[in-house]
């Protein structure tokens, strides 16, 4: 383990050192991280929030609405996707970290932040007079500088007494105009996400960005659930409905092969070869054969990558988990094990959590529901 090159950040000038200790670790800095963050500190409890950004270039998927302004979100009302993600950085370094003198102790509370991606969080037994409710403490390694080739991991080493989970997943993207090789998502699939989070362009809810289409051609890239999910909720929008599988089985049952047909929803099975667009704007799409195929909107599912592989199989975690991998929670936002009781300590909220509404607003509530129940985890009596 190499020493770490920075400090953690408070972004203050009156910030004090962290604790060897936090009251609570964060893992993720969008909507759900930062409000559970939020709502912890104001509690009055020492709040580490680690964020991947900086580090692996990940990004939430509020982050890919880059020129749609959100018109959902209850906090920050016609904001983008970046801009949004500066709104909430802004709003975490408003809760420094410092010390305050409650019922005559000293105590750290506030917001910490660092930039890391977690590889690993694991249970260790706590030194003795150390408090801890859980009955562990949580440890999480971290790399904390981009890796550059050649390079060694530069990891750090952080405890927690409880810990929230809010780093969100990663939506799976179809196979159009890849480049080969490539070791990163963004630069793996920069073309589609050339055209991705702009009015006329890629879009992956039907929900938040069905209303910039009314009565407009929506093309819907996916199959099987996924497609016929896009596909039922644009009906609220438009009646012109494309489905696209790209090549794959279209996976309908005949029910639902009749439904479409009634409604002159003409379902494409022929590979996608190519975009059509001009500047940002996304225009249409190439097939295989040759046949081009134009529309106003395009919606795509392939499916996502839950972001928790540091809680995947190592130091015996057993976790209840949907069949993408999302985590399953409580009324509390505890996490489950496989055994359906909550695992002390460990809470999710956001889009990691499963059976929820992938909204803004939504992860708002998970993540104000987390903080305050890790917060609350911290009380002596």
């Amino acid at each position: 383990m190499t020493e770490a090159s920075a400090p953690i950040e408070a972004h203050n000038d009156e910030a004090q050192s962290p604790p060897p200790v936090f009251d609570v670790a964060v893992i993720g800095s969008g909507p759900a991280g930062a409000q559970a963050a939020v709502s912890a500190a104001h509690q009055t409890r020492s709040v580490l929030v680690i964020e991947a950004g900086a580090v692996s270039q990940r990004k939430g998927r509020a982050f890919w609405s880059k020129s749609v302004e959100f018109q959902d979100a209850p906090v920050f009302p016609g904001i983008t996707g970046p801009r949004l993600a500066t709104a909430l950085s802004a709003w975490m370094s408003a809760q420094v970290g410092r010390m305050v003198t409650i019922g005559g102790k000293p105590r750290h509370v506030g917001i910490w932040r660092r930039g890391g991606m977690v590889l690993r969080v694991t249970r260790v037994e706590p030194d003795e007079g150390v408090h801890a409710p859980a009955g562990y403490l949580f440890a999480i390694e971290a790399s904390t500088r981009a890796l550059k080739a050649g390079t060694e991991l530069t990891i750090e080493r952080f405890l927690a007494r409880s810990l929230v989970v809010a780093s969100g997943f990663e939506d799976i993207w179809p196979d159009i105009d890849v480049t080969e090789g490539a070791d990163r998502l963004y630069q793996t699939h920069r073309i589609l996400f050339r055209y991705a989070g702009n009015r006329k362009g890629w879009h992956v809810c039907i929900r938040c960005d069905g209303h910039l289409h009314l009565d407009e051609h929506i093309a819907v890239v996916a199959s099987g659930d996924f497609a016929w999910s896009i596909a039922r909720g644009a009906q609220d929008f438009t009646g012109h409905i494309t489905i696209l599988t790209n090549g794959a089985d279209p996976d309908f049952s005949d029910a639902r092969l009749a439904t479409l047909a009634a409604r002159n929803i003409e379902v494409i099975t022929e590979p996608i070869a190519a975009h059509i667009g001009k500047g940002t704007d996304l225009l249409g799409l190439k097939l295989s054969s040759g046949r081009e195929v134009f529309a106003d909107g395009f919606f795509v599912d392939y499916g996502l990558k839950a972001n928790s592989e540091y809680l995947a199989s190592n130091d015996g975690w057993n976790l209840k988990t949907d069949d993408e991998g999302l985590l399953v929670v409580d009324e509390d936002g505890a996490v489950l094990g496989a055994d359906g009781n909550a695992v002390p300590g460990l809470f999710a909220a956001g889009d990691i959590v499963a059976g929820q509404r992938n909204l803004i607003a939504t992860a708002f509530g998970l993540g104000q529901n987390a903080g305050l129940s890790a917060a609350d985890l911290m009380r002596e009596w």
